[in-house]
């Protein structure tokens, strides 16, 4: 069932440029007003302002974000080698477009970039695996997923896109099923792992998965030993590419301690294989003791980092940001528009891993035992952590692809209209799940009027959001350059669209400045006047129409994110005329007439 030569490699390649033209237009239509308007969100709208920053001659081994928690900043845990690209397309187009124009092609041109490669990987695995026709089916599951789709989208500049772009090479290296393949799968997964650690745990998963090759067939044991040392040669010459002399450990990002571990446990199974004779449980045990090793030289030079990179944040930050990030939560706390669609579709999946582990060769059918292996992990990493079911998407692709294709296979013998219309409906609301909860959302009564907190009457439903509006930000600049005290969600934007500074933003790195600005939003205004004054800052900053404000208010009824929200101004807060009235709010804070330690 594998693909015996190069003659299908024009069809493949218009059935999923085919695809990509798809999703990419149906992205492009719904993200038009926001790239228009150049409303980018979080992450990456921090993500331009590093870029913008690298091209502006920040050196390219300085991660430091020098505008969030001024002067000295906070080194970030990102990867240059996501910025790489979006610098590219900068530095081409900015001449030609100008520097606005330049920043929204960009918005457009990398997320499908990363889209067209994560389609060109699932296909081109899927036609190893089948055949043309469910190489083009398992590409266009790709639209259906929503963990996976949602970031590949324009507008979408952080890094999750490429992590699921490398998710689908390491596919395309389990379906080549030869020891090339596994130094895909291993350098696939290495630039993942360097992009964000939150694939250390798939790329365990994919080990597991050249581990159960092994202990099926010893002559197998080559891929497991090629995957390893392209993981630990690939993480190693990602870290020299994108930190070069940076050794410093952070417990957050690929550094020495972990190229240490990969490395000996890429030597250790190397020298394991060298005894193709060993018994199973003897084969089980060294490799055991090749990860114990690993893990006790990771100890030796990281202790620190054994346990969550989150667990020295301070409470504040625990409970008040941490524990609210919903995507980096488990997937029992989502809502159920959000999780069970996802789940529904990665549960066909397994099911039909299920049923292709039960046809074809023995060769076929250990393969997709060992493929249902890993895609329940991958889903296991998924519940844990909702922003890795993206990873299970990636994998559930091509038994979703098979599944489609043998389904209209039994559909076109079928006679009469009426089972054919049976049949397809059933296929279309297993595979879109989501569509159920959109039609119960139509059908649920909408509210004549939201009330706004604060705000001078009420916010008509679907009004315009004003503190995500690119034009209502840009207003700041109108302001002596400063440093505002602004909500987390906010931050990012605030770089973007102004030159001013800002406290905090979402980022852990930044941990005391975090707890000092949910302090300032929490405590009582006097408490709260101490705070903010001790920092320096010189304006504060309170939307009244996020959940992020209105969160804090709800906690804390006394707190100065509260009153503020009710129109109670304590008198070291001056306001600042053109931002007294509607969502977007900014106070002047008054220094006590001591010399601030900032300054």
């Amino acid at each position: 069932m594998q693909l015996p030569d190069r003659v299908h490699s024009g069809p493949l390649a218009r059935r999923l440029l085919l695809v990509w033209a798809m999703l990419a237009a149906l992205t492009l239509a719904f993200t038009l007003e926001r790239l228009l308007s150049l409303e980018l969100r979080g992450d990456d709208a921090l993500r331009l302002v590093q870029v913008r920053d690298l091209i502006g001659g920040q050196p390219w081994f300085d991660l430091h974000q020098y505008r969030i928690d001024p002067p000295q900043g906070v080194p970030m845990h990102w990867s240059r080698l996501v910025d790489g690209p979006i610098a590219a397309v900068l530095l081409v187009l900015t001449p030609l477009l100008g520097a606005t124009n330049a920043e929204i092609a960009a918005m457009v041109i990398v997320p499908l970039l990363t889209l067209a490669a994560t389609i060109a990987f699932v296909g081109c695995a899927a036609s190893r695996l089948f055949d043309l026709r469910t190489a083009g089916f398992a590409a266009l599951t790709i639209g259906l997923l929503s963990p996976v789709l949602f970031q590949l989208q324009p507008t979408r500049l952080d890094h999750h896109g490429w992590q699921l772009a490398a998710t689908a090479a390491a596919v395309l290296g389990l379906a080549l099923r030869t020891r090339k393949g596994a130094w895909l799968a291993g350098m696939a997964m290495a630039l993942g792992c360097t992009i964000s650690l939150e694939m250390v745990p798939l790329s365990a998963a994919f080990a597991g998965y050249f581990a159960l090759r092994w202990l099926e067939d010893s002559a197998q044991r080559w891929e497991l030993v090629g995957y390893l040392q392209a993981l630990a040669g690939g993480l190693i010459l990602a870290f020299a590419i994108a930190l070069g002399p940076n050794l410093k450990q952070y417990c957050d990002a690929i550094g020495p301690a972990y190229l240490a571990f990969f490395a000996f446990v890429a030597l250790a199974v190397t020298a394991v294989a060298r005894f193709p004779l060993l018994s199973p449980l003897v084969l089980g045990a060294l490799l055991g003791v090749a990860g114990a090793g690993g893990v006790a030289i990771f100890a030796g030079l990281a202790p620190q980092c054994l346990g969550s990179p989150f667990a020295s944040l301070d409470p504040v930050v625990r409970d008040y940001w941490y524990l609210l990030v919903l995507e980096g939560r488990p997937a029992w706390e989502q809502s159920a528009e959000v999780a069970v669609p996802p789940l529904i579709q990665i549960a066909l999946a397994l099911a039909a891993t299920g049923l292709l582990a039960t046809r074809g060769s023995g060769a076929s059918r250990w393969f997709w035992r060992h493929y249902a292996v890993l895609l329940t992990a991958s889903l296991v990493l998924g519940l844990i952590t909702w922003r890795s079911m993206g990873f299970a998407g990636i994998l559930a692709t091509l038994p979703l692809g098979w599944f489609v294709a043998h389904v209209l296979a039994r559909l076109e013998r079928f006679e009469g209209l009426v089972p054919k219309l049976v049949t397809l409906a059933g296929l279309v609301l297993v595979l879109m799940p989501s569509l159920g909860f959109a039609v119960a959302e139509r059908l649920r009564p909408e509210p004549a009027y939201v009330v706004q907190a604060g705000a001078t009457g009420p916010l008509q439903a679907g009004a315009k959001n004003d503190c995500s509006d690119s034009r209502e930000l840009a207003r700041l600049n109108g302001l002596p350059r400063g440093e505002i005290l602004s909500l987390f969600d906010r931050g990012p934007a605030i770089l973007m669209h102004t030159h001013h500074r800002v406290t905090a933003t979402g980022h852990h790195r930044a941990g005391p400045a975090m707890a000092d600005a949910l302090n300032t939003y929490l405590s009582d205004p006097e408490e709260a006047r101490m705070v903010a004054q001790s920092r320096g800052a010189d304006y504060l900053l309170i939307c009244t129409d996020i959940s992020e404000a209105e969160a804090y208010a709800q906690a804390r009824p006394k707190g100065l994110a509260a009153r503020l929200m009710r129109g109670e101004t304590p008198g070291w807060l001056q306001p600042i005329a053109g931002f007294t009235k509607g969502p977007l709010r900014v106070w002047r804070i008054m220094p006590d007439g001591s010399p601030s330690p900032r300054r």
